[in-house]
């Protein structure tokens, strides 16, 4: 056990949720149970106040939530996306050393006009691809994902495997993805996606939408993105 009392100007409670955070990352695995206040009392031989701050320190970094009733457990470790660069999804993952999956829920073709056909500026009689798809992590799920997809230039994709990242299946099709306009807002779960994303009615997520283009800024799909809140944290820089 670590000595608590070998530093004089930093808090223990700082030292305590240091120490625990080392715990974390060297054994310990999403969802398992974590000290509650009075067993972090006995351990380290600290007040109540000592030990309640220590856990808020926790919790407010989104390392640990308690559950009313049940105790205090590990939540999933932050996942970060740049916004200043187009990442595919895999790519992303596989940087942070996370396994990517996607699951494929729904596909259709769409070909009566839409406000999707607006976006991708189509005209009546233009089929779009609609897909719904549920992205994961690890085997987490993190992302409930839809596409509208411009079929003018990937006529046959609706045969494809679309269980795996659609930029690697754009080369095929020699489609390069080099513009983005996205839109990012705080949204709240329906039941239908919170079940998906194992989460409750309600809670927030990190709604991304935008328009996907070529070179000459021509679309080729419209995405949005429901993006875990509670796991998903988006880097971007701004200079003068």
């Amino acid at each position: 056990m670590i000595d608590i009392n070998n530093s004089l100007h930093t808090p223990k409670y700082i030292i305590i949720a240091a120490n625990i955070k080392e715990i974390i990352d060297t054994g310990m695995n999403v969802g398992e149970r974590i000290y509650s206040e009075k067993e972090l009392m006995k351990k380290y031989g600290v007040s109540s106040t000592t030990a309640r701050k220590a856990l808020e320190v926790l919790r407010n970094e989104n390392i640990i939530e308690r559950i009313q009733g049940k105790g205090t457990f590990i939540l999933q470790k932050r996942i970060y996306r740049t916004l200043k660069k187009i990442l595919s999804y895999t790519e992303n993952m596989e940087k942070q050393n996370i396994l990517p999956a996607t699951k494929v829920l729904e596909k259709s073709i769409i070909s009566g006009y839409t406000e999707y056909h607006k976006k991708l500026l189509l005209s009546p009689g233009d089929k779009i691809l609609k897909l719904k798809r549920v992205k994961f992590g690890n085997n987490i799920p993190l992302s409930v994902d839809y596409r509208y997809i411009n079929l003018k230039y990937c006529p046959d994709i609706f045969e494809k495997d679309l269980n795996t990242s659609l930029y690697k299946i754009y080369e095929q099709y020699n489609i390069k993805i080099a513009h983005a306009k996205q839109y990012l807002r705080v949204s709240f779960l329906n039941s239908s996606d919170a079940k998906l994303l194992n989460c409750k009615k309600g809670d927030p997520v990190i709604h991304i939408e935008g328009v996907l283009s070529l070179e000459d800024f021509t679309p080729i799909e419209y995405e949005e993105n429901l993006w875990n809140g509670r796991i998903f944290q988006f880097q971007f820089e701004t200079s003068l």
